[in-house]
């Protein structure tokens, strides 16, 4: 399946998702036809596992619709179960140094660029149908690596962390980012929004894409303004309360 996001973040444009932690393909299914650009399935905080990543993969397929796995571990053999499952873009928390980032970022490319290994018919080269080449190609082209810098430590160490080939996106974990600078929560303190719009230059500069998690369509906006692209809005646990308190409120009137 074509990397659609990545092309349009090539091409300068903004790029748009949601957080799933819900343990159902029909989640999936729901949310990939009102026009997103893609899903967040967030394996660090829910109790997705690797057989429903399995089942939440083939609902991606139907749709066409990329799914970007945010993993639990800072296992690169991790990557290669779930690539060989038809995953092409991750989103690696947690990233503090630049020999942890390369480390991860290896896991996800074949030789020479990596250590993925190849793993015979899986389903991400059509169990085998894929000649060899062709599925390498695919692969260096379509596979995404997107880095959550949300500590001290990785804002100490953002320009090595940048240096490391192979990096799509640096996705700000606002939450996490507030509490290291000592406001948290505060996501719209004055020195986290200029911390924000300083990495948000810095990372700029090295051509690489900039995402955040935004609250809401107004803070998104303003972000994009300042050259952020890749966003992500909602989860699917709040849209489903959002809708159901809504309708609960017009009943009551």
């Amino acid at each position: 399946m074509q990397n659609s996001f990545k092309n349009k973040l090539k091409a300068g444009d903004c790029v748009y998702g949601t957080w799933l932690r819900m343990t159902s393909p029909i989640v999936v299914e729901a949310l990939g036809s009102v026009g997103f650009d893609f899903l967040h399935v967030d394996m660090e905080h829910s109790a997705i596992d690797l057989q429903m990543l399995d089942y939440m993969v083939l609902a991606g397929t139907v749709q066409n619709l990329p799914l970007v796995v945010r993993t639990a571990t800072q296992n690169p053999a991790d990557l290669y179960r779930m690539m060989d499952l038809g995953v092409s873009s991750f989103i690696l928390p947690r990233i503090e140094t630049a020999e942890q980032c390369e480390k991860l970022l290896a896991g996800a490319r074949y030789a020479p660029a990596g250590t993925r290994g190849l793993g015979g018919p899986v389903r991400a080269n059509r169990w085998g149908m894929t000649p060899l080449e062709q599925h390498l190609a695919e692969a260096q082209q379509e596979t995404a690596m997107i880095i959550q810098i949300e500590s001290e430590a990785g804002l100490a160490n953002l320009e090595s962390i940048l240096e490391v080939p192979g990096i799509d996106v640096v996705y700000i974990g606002p939450m996490d980012l507030s509490q290291a600078l000592g406001y948290p929560g505060q996501v719209e303190h004055p020195k986290v929004k200029a911390t924000i719009q300083s990495m948000t230059e810095t990372i700029r500069k090295k051509g690489i894409a900039v995402g955040i998690h935004a609250s809401n369509t107004e803070q998104a906006k303003e972000w994009a303004a300042q050259g952020v692209q890749y966003f992500t809005v909602g989860m699917d646990v709040s849209l489903l309360q959002s809708a159901g308190r809504s309708l609960v409120d017009s009943l009551k009137k």
